[in-house]
C-alpha cells in the first residue's frame, strides 16, 4: 500500500500528520509513505528527523478575497 500525506506550515498540521504516519507504520510496517509539504515549513525538518520520506513543493498562502475595481 502506498500513502501520500500532506499538510504543514505549523505544528497544528504537522504534529497530527506525523502521529498518523507513525500509527500506520506500527500497524503495517510494509506500507510506503511519502510526506509532501513546504520546504520552509516545520514538516520538512520533522519528517526527515523521524526518517519519513519527504518531498518539498513550492507553496503559498491561499488568498480568499477578491479585488473590487469599482
Amino acid at each position: 500500500m502506498r500513502i501520500l500525506v500532506t499538510g504543514g506550515g505549523s505544528g497544528g498540521h504537522t504534529a497530527p500528520a506525523i502521529a498518523v504516519i507513525e500509527s500506520l507504520l506500527k500497524r503495517e510496517p510494509a506500507v510506503s509513505i511519502l510526506y509532501v509539504g513546504s520546504s520552509r515549513g516545520m514538516e520538512a525538518e520533522v519528517s526527515r528527523a523521524k526518517g519519513i520520506p519527504f518531498t518539498a513543493i513550492r507553496t503559498g498562502k491561499l488568498r480568499r478575497y477578491f479585488f473590487s475595481y469599482t
